[in-house]
């Protein structure tokens, strides 16, 4: 007896499935979008996230392998959504860092000139550091804020009499024409940017160590904490402070550490026998 051929069906996966997934502070086009696009060589998924907040938390949900976040501007300062979300999610860690030269530009459809401009559309961060060229270059214009560079550029689009302001990949992503490049007030104009995983990190060629601490509620506590770093020759190149969000005047310090000698550990194993919180945010 012939039995009946069985047909067996091979089911291929694509190659998306083995594609690294990176969140990141969206849309299509903001800096972090850019930052990306710089680290990532090999070919990944990347997952726009609205807030910042959000694109962290992804890790945690299993829904991104890394995320890119702000951590500093240079003119603007600390990213505090970043440090009060990581500092809220223990199991997140900081795997490298990037610094990106800021540069603007005014931006508009291919129909518009800059004679045409009646409304400028960007960032908060962005619209405060080009003030001095819009200020000098545009009479009776109308100033719109929204939530991101990327956004603005999406905004514009097909509009008429109406201008962005943002960073070369927003021209690129959504096909806009330049009207002015470089028109930040201030050239010294940079952002740092984390790159975060939540698998533990230990990178034996790290420069930098980030803790985050929290001291008794005492007189001197903070300087105690201090002296410890100078007795082991450690400089400190930031030190940054945040509420608890318990207690008014109760605080978080984040500190970033240069790793020049291997004193760093002991400083560390005696500052956590002296505060009452103490995280490694990362070694990088």
């Amino acid at each position: 007896m012939i039995r009946p051929y069985r047909m067996i069906t091979v089911l291929f996966l694509g190659s998306d499935k083995m594609k690294k997934k990176i969140a990141y502070l969206g849309p299509k086009g903001t800096f972090s979008y850019e930052v990306c696009n710089k680290i990532y060589k090999e070919e990944i998924e990347k997952i726009p996230y609205n807030t910042i907040k959000n694109t962290i938390t992804s890790l945690n949900k299993k829904l991104s392998d890394e995320a890119v976040v702000p951590i500093e501007n240079s003119l603007q300062g600390c990213v505090t959504e970043t440090l009060d979300t990581l500092i809220e999610n223990e199991n997140i860690y900081i795997k490298e860092e990037k610094i990106l030269k800021i540069k603007h530009n005014l931006m508009t459809n291919k129909n518009n000139n800059i004679e045409d401009i009646k409304e400028i559309y960007s960032h908060p961060q962005a619209l405060a550091q080009c003030r001095e060229y819009i200020d000098s270059n545009f009479k009776n214009i109308e100033i719109i804020e929204v939530s991101s560079t990327a956004k603005a550029a999406e905004k514009i689009k097909g509009k008429e009499n109406a201008a962005c302001i943002g960073n070369i990949e927003c021209q690129r992503e959504y096909d806009l024409k330049i009207l002015k490049k470089n028109i930040q007030d201030n050239d010294f104009n940079e952002t740092k940017f984390w790159v975060l995983t939540n698998k533990p990190q230990d990178n034996k060629n790290a420069k930098l160590i980030t803790i985050v601490f929290s001291t008794d509620h005492k007189p001197g506590a903070l300087y105690h904490i201090l002296g410890i770093f100078n007795h082991y020759n450690l400089n400190l190149s930031k030190i940054e402070s945040r509420p608890t969000k318990t207690r008014l005047g109760k605080y978080y310090f984040w500190i970033d550490i240069e790793i020049k000698n291997k004193d760093y550990t002991k400083a560390l194993e005696e500052l956590k026998k002296s505060v009452s919180f103490y995280r490694v945010l990362g070694k990088y």
